[in-house]
């Protein structure tokens, strides 16, 4: 993902205010994003996931019927390449304790709404340049969130034949479609 083109990015907009998404959706396509697609709730995202994949997610937590958390828990959980597709999470009024939620969902970005273009196109560039490999395990699925600030302890490559980690190299195979 890291210096991917706005042009091949196809983005899903999961947001809880229509209008909102609508101007979003505007100020990408203007930008030259390859493709936006905003639902009016999770049963039409799941359904628009089904004939698209998408290599960015942003995600209202105000997101209709579902909710953000859940429906940013459930992204991460599919076997689909969104499940490795970095996710803008969007809250209204952050507290640690969505802070939280929102990063235990599986967050890879969590931005203050509401997103001006400015602040949404900063929020996307970050999180495209995310180097962090996927974790996908039985109790988190998400960006890694381990903190390496010196040598690793004595043992650290025993994690890299771990199945459960997503290396950063496969994990852009994937979302630009390229086949091993």
């Amino acid at each position: 993902m890291a210096g991917t083109p706005l042009d091949q990015l196809h983005i899903l907009l999961a947001m809880g205010n229509a209008q909102a998404a609508a101007s979003l959706k505007d100020i990408l396509m203007r930008q030259r994003v390859g493709g936006v697609f905003a639902p009016t709730d999770n049963r039409d995202a799941v359904e628009q996931m089904q004939s698209r994949a998408y290599n960015l997610v942003v995600i209202d937590e105000k997101f209709p019927h579902l909710g953000g958390i859940d429906f940013c828990r459930f992204l991460r959980l599919t076997t689909t390449p969104m499940a490795l597709a970095p996710i803008i999470f969007g809250l209204h009024a952050p507290d640690q304790k969505t802070v939280l939620q929102a990063r235990d969902a599986g967050a890879t970005k969590i931005a203050v709404m509401p997103f001006s273009g400015a602040s949404l196109l900063k929020a996307i560039e970050d999180a495209a340049n995310d180097t962090r490999a996927i974790v996908q395990s039985t109790s988190y699925n998400g960006p890694d969130r381990r903190v390496r600030q010196g040598p690793l302890p004595a043992g650290g490559n025993r994690r890299s034949k771990n199945p459960d980690i997503i290396s950063d190299a496969l994990k852009r195979r994937i979302l630009a479609n390229v086949k091993s």
